[in-house]
């Protein structure tokens, strides 16, 4: 399995843990990582390949068909690594909790292209923790106020 993504890892490491949801988790990298460090942890996947080991729930649904709806304030975390699906974006922003964090990365070109400016306007007056764009991948971590 790939390790978790760094600039994921480095800005959440000393985060006190509650409860994650892990979008388009894939295998379960951030999943798996973040239930070692005592969070509990929904991941949603549309492929077969994810497996629930060690994490609290694993949703199989496809998130473009809208398959699984995200609870209003229900999560101190929402993961969507390298994945962007802009009417997600309302629905991650209002499933946070005051307080609670948004990380997010997204490719800069294919079907999926992303860009920081996109992800800031979907999270205006949030705190931006950390963000960052190598040209081919941008990553955007907040926490709302």
């Amino acid at each position: 399995m790939t390790e978790p993504d760094p600039n994921l890892t480095a800005h959440l490491e000393n985060e006190p843990p509650g409860h994650a949801l892990d979008l388009a988790c894939g295998e379960g990298r951030h999943s798996r990582w973040l239930a070692d460090r005592g969070w509990r942890v929904t991941g949603v996947e549309r492929e077969t390949s994810f497996v629930q080991a060690d994490i609290h729930a694993a949703v199989h649904a496809d998130l473009e068909a809208h398959e699984f709806l995200i609870e209003p304030a229900a999560w101190d975390l929402i993961v969507c690594w390298l994945y962007w699906q802009p009417d997600l974006m309302p629905q991650i922003a209002a499933g946070i909790r005051p307080g609670g964090i948004a990380a997010l990365a997204g490719k800069t070109s294919g079907r999926f292209a992303t860009s920081l400016a996109a992800y800031r306007a979907a999270f205006p007056n949030w705190t931006e923790l950390a963000s960052g764009d190598n040209g081919s991948r941008v990553f955007f971590i907040a926490r709302a106020t």
